[in-house]
């Protein structure tokens, strides 16, 4: 009896494995599916950053994202819920997300995609951080030893080669410490609030808030020739143009459509495992960069790529080694 016992445990461990090791080959491919989804929907938003109002481009992609993730809860069955057990926090994520990610959309119009796309991926390191303190993770010296070299990849990119120092490479930095706060909440508040529930009030708090800068200042009445650096936040809404509403169309639901696909391989795969192919991002911009805008990376920069990224990696190893899932629990988008 005790033999059969033991075969049973081991045929259902056999089982259990398999399908463990299936669903983790199907997360990685979601999420490398997802990556370049989002970066062709990144290369959109930099390409009509001349054309287009960020904050309207914001307001559509909320409101299309909170329609496809109502959606795909149905269809998955999963109730919509349109309440929190922490409004406080969840006010404070929605701004954090706002600000951040208008400030990243922002950034990317003046610099290189595939530059923005690595400064934000420090993100890991932040969060790893400030882990210390909210959840009194303890953290090695490998990881100490992973976080200080990811800095000076750093300072790699953001150092200066024409002697005056840019200073829109902080911005992606900020984003990235900013959103490190909000993946903080987000497990804070997880345990009573679904990923689903946290996803939609965010968006309809940066849908909200989007549409009040429409009401202020969707006009135009700022877009001067005083604030030309600065015209793709004053520039006035488009609706009448066919073209420009069609991109916005367009934009939005590739950006929502990514970040469903992203969802769903956290929801069927293990964080751990799946968490460092979202580096792959840093492939499609880098190529799609070059066949945009042919840009190509400097000696500098290239390196400063490669310290940031196995950094990441190696923290998100690290985690999976300790049994963690601090800086890797979560999506990075």
């Amino acid at each position: 009896i005790r033999l059969d016992n033991l075969r049973t445990q081991s045929s259902t461990f056999r089982i259990g494995s398999s399908h463990m090791l299936e669903n983790n080959r199907k997360g990685i491919f979601l999420v490398i599916i997802a990556m370049i989804i989002l970066s062709i929907q990144d290369v959109l938003i930099k390409l009509v950053s001349d054309e287009l109002s960020l904050f309207q481009i914001q307001f559509f992609r909320s409101m299309i994202g909170i329609a496809l993730i109502i959606a795909y809860q149905k269809i998955i069955r999963e109730p919509v819920r349109l309440t929190t057990a922490y409004p406080l926090l969840t006010g404070c994520r929605g701004l954090m997300f706002f600000f951040g990610y208008s400030a990243f959309y922002f950034a990317q119009s003046k610099m290189p995609i595939a530059t923005m796309a690595v400064l934000f991926l420090v993100s890991p390191f932040f969060i790893t951080l400030t882990s210390i303190y909210f959840f009194k993770s303890q953290v090695g010296y490998r990881r100490w030893l992973s976080i200080l070299i990811g800095f000076v990849g750093v300072v790699l990119i953001c150092q200066p080669e024409t002697g005056q120092f840019n200073f829109y490479y902080l911005i992606p930095i900020c984003v990235a410490l900013s959103y490190a706060f909000s993946v903080i909440i987000l497990k804070k508040t997880a345990d009573k609030d679904t990923l689903y529930q946290q996803m939609l009030l965010t968006y309809l708090i940066m849908g909200l808030l989007s549409g009040i800068t429409g009401l202020l200042f969707g006009d135009g009445r700022f877009d001067t020739a005083a604030n030309s650096e600065i015209a793709f936040i004053t520039r006035s809404w488009q609706f009448a143009d066919i073209k420009s509403t069609f991109i916005l169309f367009t934009i939005s639901v590739i950006g929502s459509v990514g970040l469903l696909i992203l969802m769903g391989a956290y929801r069927v795969a293990d964080p751990a495992v799946i968490s460092p192919y979202e580096y792959s991002l840093l492939i499609w911009m880098i190529l799609l960069g070059y066949l945009v805008w042919g840009d190509v990376p400097s000696f500098n920069i290239a390196i400063g790529m490669v310290l940031i990224v196995g950094a990441g990696i190696y923290i998100f190893y690290r985690e999976r080694i300790r049994d963690e899932s601090v800086a890797s629990g979560e999506p990075l988008r």
